[in-house]
């Protein structure tokens, strides 16, 4: 039983998941990223022929938009206009699939989602492999961006108050295998608050998290954070939740500067966790441009109990 968070987040893991095991009054939002193998599975390009009205794919997206495919139309809906995405991804039972999605559209979605749908179900599909860097180094072992869009809000999340006192902030940085971008990110505040690392451990793979604390060793170094690493799994949103109310537990009054780079379902929690602290959190994101063949092969499918 998780300390915080609420009853209802649950997780289920499979493989070998195929359409027919999918709930038949379901709609499920997906985008069949061919860069990626687990974000082109062959599960949805079944489900557009069997049942293409239960279908909702992302065709393309920008940084304030969406374009999904209905009844063989495209609709372009933007990203802060909850009304409009509720009407395209339906109130009842919804899965959403943000393997091949960015943060800056699978979180409006989950937003909206929360909001106006009775039931929600988070999918994320674990690459099996990462693709190795040509030229690896202590920072980067797996090429896995071509470049950064910049520090920006996800659309929705712009937190506009900032906090009342910089010196009572701290900065809660997840770790993943680009060990520039915490300091990237970080670097846009001045002064830099106190940092609170977290790591995915248990990790997707057993040396995960090794790897992940080596490519981000110099950054906890400079500024003296390594003792303050919390732990999360890897797959697990609702651990991230936990840590972070933890952290705001342990920081009180302190507003949260939150870099959710790590994995995906690390992103999810923070998300999750900013969605139910508006007023002292801001979520900070540099947007990567993933890199074409990043990962190879599908491995565990996480399912991923929101609401109802």
């Amino acid at each position: 039983m998780l300390a915080y968070g609420s009853p209802e987040w649950t997780t289920t893991r499979v493989r070998g998941l195929q359409w027919r095991d999918l709930p038949n009054q379901a709609r499920f939002v997906f985008a069949l990223d061919e860069r990626e193998e687990r974000a082109n599975p062959q599960i949805w390009r079944d489900g557009l022929v069997a049942d293409p009205s239960r279908c909702i794919p992302i065709v393309s997206t920008t940084q304030s938009s969406m374009t999904v495919k209905l009844a063989g139309s495209d609709r372009t809906v933007g990203l802060t206009d909850c009304t409009a995405i509720a009407d395209v991804i339906g109130t009842e039972l919804v899965f959403i699939d943000v393997s091949g999605l960015p943060h800056s559209v699978w979180a409006p979605l989950l937003r909206t989602a929360i909001m106006f749908s009775k039931t929600v179900r988070l999918m994320y599909f674990e690459p099996d492999s990462y693709r190795y860097h040509a030229s690896p180094s202590s920072v980067s072992l797996f090429d896995l961006s071509s470049s950064f869009l910049g520090v920006q809000p996800l659309p929705g999340f712009a937190n506009l108050l900032g906090p009342r006192d910089e010196t009572s902030a701290v900065f809660v940085t997840f770790l993943g295998f680009e060990g520039s971008r915490s300091r990237q990110v970080a670097m846009t505040l001045d002064p830099m608050p106190k940092v609170i690392p977290v790591l995915g451990l248990p990790g997707f793979k057993l040396h995960y998290p090794q790897w992940a604390l080596a490519c981000n060793q110099e950054f906890l170094e400079e500024n003296g954070s390594e003792s303050r690493l919390r732990y999360a799994a890897a797959s697990c949103p609702f651990e991230a939740y936990a840590v972070l109310s933890e952290i705001r537990r342990d920081n009180p009054g302190s507003y949260i500067y939150l870099a959710p780079i790590g994995t995906k379902p690390h992103a999810i929690g923070a998300v999750l966790f900013a969605l139910d602290n508006p007023k002292d959190t801001e979520i900070m994101f540099d947007h990567p441009v993933k890199s074409a063949g990043r990962s190879t092969g599908v491995g565990t499918i996480n399912i991923y109990q929101i609401k109802g």
